[in-house]
């Protein structure tokens, strides 16, 4: 991908949503790869939230928050139907349904919040941080089913081009170092793996230095300079994505150090939600009617990864403060919470096979899209994910005691 802005005109070509007729590979790398203007993308961080207290039983421990799972669950109905949409619907539909790729930012904000409230806790209590039994921790959650994808992809490509695995994509090094020429989707499984190795020695510099703090508004805003002046070698590197993430802990370390604050602003979460659904009206209602979309001023751009990142921010602040949310409890959240990360690194090959029946309308094939991706996240989830998991619970270096909401 070459070098240049990173807006461009209403209407452009989108490469994150658009898909083309073909093989499983090229599918994933043109359906996945991200637009710095629409951030149509998403990655499925399913995770639970931080235990609570130490002092708990531990049949209490590693509750789930509905809130959160319906984030979750909300963020992969985004992308699947952003990705099925690409393939099969038509405009306007499909339009307004490639906003849903918008999920990365969520996902990506949702992952912030969790691992930097376990790791402010952590060092509020301890006054350190495990580096190794954090990054032990993430490593077993997050890479047997990616190793498991990886290797059904590295053998398919090599049965049909002869190609054999790219060593850049054992250490995610692909968005640098390989160009992405397969396994598209796996940028965004880049940006969280990179986040991972930074977040937590970031913290700690930040916590033991607190006269370098200042440099944080800098770091926010590095990500969005090089989107503007495209100072990236792809549109879906990591220094042009952590700051979703970022996003979500400053909201974590807020939540802990400004304990007061939080608590008062408590009644204000849910009516600065709602007014952040405003935001989505609009490029809902630009994305099915373009020529309501002002030829200039400030309503005319799309308002960009930060702001989008920061709405999401607002949403997961309501979630954290009213974490029995009852439409958490819709039958099916919590379900397709945990299970978000298979479905998202599956899915689009559940598109490609479909390609290959006759036409049909979109809602029949939305309804296949969803019945095989969850047939085959229901397998990865069972024999690698879940197993993954639970080898983590019993890895006495690794588990974690750091409080909850």
């Amino acid at each position: 991908m070459t070098r240049g802005p990173a807006t461009g005109p209403p209407g452009r070509y989108n490469p994150v949503c658009a898909t083309r007729r073909g093989t499983a590979e090229q599918s994933a790398r043109v359906a996945t790869k991200p637009d710095m203007r629409t951030s149509n993308t998403a990655v499925a961080t399913a995770a639970v939230l931080p235990t609570p207290s130490r002092d708990l039983p531990s049949a209490v421990k590693h509750r789930r928050y509905a809130s959160l799972d319906l984030l979750r669950a909300l963020a992969i109905v985004l992308v699947v139907h952003c990705h099925s949409a690409s393939g099969f619907a038509e405009p306007p539909l499909s339009t307004v349904l490639k906003l849903g790729g918008k999920g990365v930012e969520l996902f990506f904000v949702l992952s912030g919040w969790l691992l930097g409230r376990q790791l402010v806790l952590e060092l509020e209590r301890t006054g350190k941080i495990e580096l190794l039994r954090f990054w032990a921790r993430r490593w077993m959650r997050t890479l047997p089913a990616y190793y498991g994808v990886l290797v059904i992809i590295s053998v398919y490509i090599l049965a049909r081009n002869g190609q054999p695995l790219r060593p850049e994509y054992l250490v995610f090094g692909q968005t640098y170092l390989a160009g992405m020429p397969y396994f598209g989707i796996s940028w965004s499984l880049c940006v969280e793996e990179h986040f991972y190795l930074l977040v937590a020695p970031t913290i700690l510099l930040f916590w033991r230095r607190p006269g370098l703090r200042w440099l944080i508004p800098l770091l926010m805003i590095v990500p969005t300079v090089c989107r503007v002046y495209g100072w990236y070698g792809a549109e879906y590197q990591t220094h042009v994505w952590y700051d979703a993430c970022a996003t979500g802990v400053l909201l974590a370390a807020a939540s802990v150090k400004y304990r007061k604050q939080w608590d008062r602003l408590r009644p204000l979460a849910a009516w600065v939600a709602a007014a952040t659904i405003l935001i989505v009206v609009r490029d809902v209602a630009f994305a099915w009617r373009p020529e309501w979309r002002p030829a200039g001023g400030p309503l005319a751009p799309d308002p960009g990864i930060l702001v989008y990142a920061l709405v999401f921010a607002v949403w997961v602040w309501f979630a954290a403060v009213h974490p029995n949310w009852i439409a958490g409890r819709i039958p099916g959240v919590r379900y397709l919470a945990e299970r978000s990360y298979a479905i998202y690194l599956l899915h689009l090959e559940v598109i490609t096979a479909i390609r290959h029946l006759p036409p049909m309308p979109f809602v029949v094939t939305l309804g296949l899209v969803w019945i095989g991706s969850i047939a085959v996240a229901e397998v990865l989830f069972r024999m690698v994910e879940r197993p993954g998991m639970e080898l983590r619970d019993r890895f006495a270096s690794t588990r974690s005691t750091s409080p909850g909401i």
